[in-house]
């Protein structure tokens, strides 16, 4: 009997875990290889790269894109991935230059108690959601929300340099920098412009994570761009959500999120 209680309390422990944690991000063992050097690509969800982290394993029918990018090729690697794998992929490349993952995950669904929905809302610096709950006066209504995913990584190949790191994907939200991550060294600073259906997102909060540095939290301008500074080496986690009202083909959600994130190595 005792064994069966610890068994449901460690399931509802890894439960609340997951239920609390929003950032889904790619994170190779090495970014920075040398030509034909592999490297195994993890898919992780967890809080600002360090609390809750949990690996998560390819499913193909949340995947409708996962692309991997080069000078002027695109692989579709869904067709070369088994529905399961875990690592996500297994990375290599016999030519120098940028190289950039891209995922899209398409709609999960959730209900949030009000003051947790609230909490949420804050924690990713959406307060305007939090101001048009209040003009509808549903403060005191649980958030019914749907959620897609929007994610890309980049990592280098040799010395050579090259454009891949700012093409222009498409996806509804896109995080794309304007300078190539890997022509910067720590102390140096990096802009990135954010995209939703194709225009400048202004007003949006967006955050820049590293496992030894705080957070920094930075708002798009009218071009919807934003400047971070590389303060440390290591693994870099740009990432932003932007909520709205959900409008057609709903189900029972009341708001639509899109969640994009961008990793590199400085």
């Amino acid at each position: 009997m005792k064994v069966k209680f610890l068994f449901a309390s460690i399931l509802i422990s890894l439960f609340s875990a997951a239920a609390f944690a929003h950032e889904y991000w790619f994170e190779s063992e090495k970014f920075i290889l040398a030509p034909n050097e592999k490297t195994a690509v993890h898919l992780y969800v967890g809080d600002g790269l360090i609390k809750d982290r949990e690996e998560r394993a390819f499913q193909l029918e949340k995947t409708p894109v996962f692309n991997l990018l080069s000078a002027g090729k695109t692989l579709d690697l869904k067709l070369a991935l088994a529905d399961g794998a875990m690592p996500i992929y297994s990375f290599s490349a016999d030519r120098a230059g940028n190289y950039l993952l891209a995922m899209e995950r398409n709609w999960s669904y959730i209900k949030i108690e009000s003051k947790k929905f609230e909490d949420y809302l804050r924690e990713d610096g959406m307060e305007y959601i939090i101001g048009e709950r209040e003009k509808l006066g549903w403060q005191n209504k649980e958030g019914r929300e749907r959620y897609s995913r929007f994610l890309k990584s980049l990592l280098q190949v040799g010395g050579k340099r090259d454009d891949t790191y700012k093409r222009l994907l498409g996806q509804k939200l896109e995080i794309t920098p304007l300078e190539n991550p890997y022509s910067k060294k720590v102390g140096d600073n990096l802009k990135f412009q954010i995209l939703f259906d194709g225009k400048p997102l202004a007003n949006r909060v967006v955050f820049a994570d590293n496992r030894t540095s705080a957070t920094q939290k930075m708002t798009t301008d009218k071009k919807g761009t934003i400047s971070m500074k590389i303060d440390k080496s290591g693994l870099w986690l740009v990432r932003l959500v932007n909520m709205r009202r959900c409008a057609s083909d709903c189900g029972e959600a009341d708001w639509e999120s899109f969640w994009a994130a961008l990793s590199f190595q400085a």
